[in-house]
């Protein structure tokens, strides 16, 4: 039961929401650039900076009434055709979480921000502010280049370009599977603590579908964050063809489960468990045959984003406020570096809530645990 009850909280990401949410983080990192770079106040509007962090505080406060309202995320009902669908000759690509990356790249120019808007109104700190800006452009030079760094390595892995470019060549290796339940790992001491795994059934063997780089800033699980709709559904996990591989040679293989219905959910398996497949009873010709990506799932999240959506009220205010320089010159320096706590607080809590909470449609072990207890009890009374 309580699977089903976190299946009906998990809700659909809508257009309103997309749209609102990257408008609301664009206008964030023009107020940001803004700050670093102070335009000429205007005689109209007047300051730049201000009118920018009220049209963000606006587009969040429209983003996030959009994710109260957004309906419950679910697939078309089962339907009871004949036989199993061929393994698609066409793959969607893997879905991009552009949203996450905005954050991080905003903690990467804080100290350049925060050094910049205590120059603003320096007073006597004036003869150091060179040495100030200097240690702040190392800092955010070092985060950057982490930033990309995380940026890159999350696309580099070449599993669905060789799985994409098998499938349309004409073969794959695949198995018919039968999708079970979206579970979250837990904390552990392991390296895969903390992950979402959708179990899926073949004839011998239960197949854990995670995603590579778990445990990278840019939350690639996400294109597992729909799969609890998915469960009941039969179809197919295919790999590339034998020799293709995808993240650690050793661990893993990119793999993507396609069910009969047409839906496509990219993630990775163990490495043996994608051999297994390279059986020439595995290997499958494919088909014209038309099928999409797994529905999207809401990312707003009332336990990581109110956390989040309040550190960033206060750095934003924090800022505007000690660039305005609306007070003695240690007030404005103190809102600088009370803005930096928060912007750190805020995106480090963020990342870590969203990655180590398992949401809605995750199911912990335990419950999992439970429902197979339970339905092994009610085999026995039939």
């Amino acid at each position: 039961m309580a699977h089903e009850d976190d299946a009906v909280r998990l809700r659909r990401a809508t257009g309103w929401c997309r749209v609102t949410g990257t408008a609301a983080l664009v206008t964030g990192a023009v107020t940001t650039l803004n700050l670093l770079f102070p335009a000429p106040e205007n005689r109209l509007l007047g300051d730049s900076s201000v009118i920018y962090a009220v049209l963000t505080a606006l587009l969040t406060v429209l983003w996030w009434a959009g994710a109260l309202l957004a309906p419950p995320l679910t697939a078309p009902a089962l339907s009871d055709g004949p036989g199993s669908a061929a393994v698609p000759e066409r793959l969607p690509r893997r879905r991009m979480t552009r949203a996450t990356l905005l954050p991080s790249l905003f903690m990467a120019v804080l100290p350049l921000v925060v050094v910049r808007t205590i120059g603003a109104h320096a007073g006597p700190l004036e003869p150091v502010m060179p040495l100030f800006l200097a240690v702040a452009a190392l800092i955010s030079l070092f985060l950057l280049r982490g930033w990309l760094s995380g940026l890159i390595g999350g696309s580099a892995h070449s599993g669905p370009a060789e799985l994409r470019r098998d499938a349309a060549a004409g073969a794959v290796a695949a198995r018919r599977v039968r999708v079970g339940r979206a579970v979250w790992t837990g904390e552990g001491d392991g390296r895969w603590s903390a992950s979402r795994r959708l179990m899926v059934s073949a004839e011998d063997r239960q197949i854990a579908l995670r995603t590579a780089d778990e445990e990278s800033a840019q939350f690639p699980w996400l294109d597992l964050e729909s799969a609890a709709v998915l469960e009941g559904r039969e179809g197919w996990l295919c790999w590339a063809a034998a020799g293709g591989s995808w993240g650690d040679p050793v661990e893993q293989m990119g793999a993507a489960l396609v069910t009969d219905d047409g839906y496509v959910v990219w993630g990775s398996t163990d490495r043996h468990v994608a051999e297994a497949a390279y059986a020439p009873e595995h290997s499958h010709p494919t088909a014209p045959r038309r099928v999409r990506r797994a529905p999207r799932a809401s990312l707003y999240r009332p336990d990581v984003h109110r956390y989040a959506l309040a550190m960033a009220a206060v750095t934003l205010l924090a800022l505007v406020v000690a660039e305005r320089g609306v007070g003695p010159d240690a007030l404005s320096w103190c809102l600088a570096l009370v803005a930096a706590g928060t912007g750190v607080r805020g995106v480090y809590g963020f990342t870590r809530r969203l990655a180590d909470r398992p949401g809605p449609g995750w199911e912990p072990p335990a419950a999992s645990r439970g429902r197979e207890r339970h339905g092994r009890r009610d085999g026995d009374r039939v």
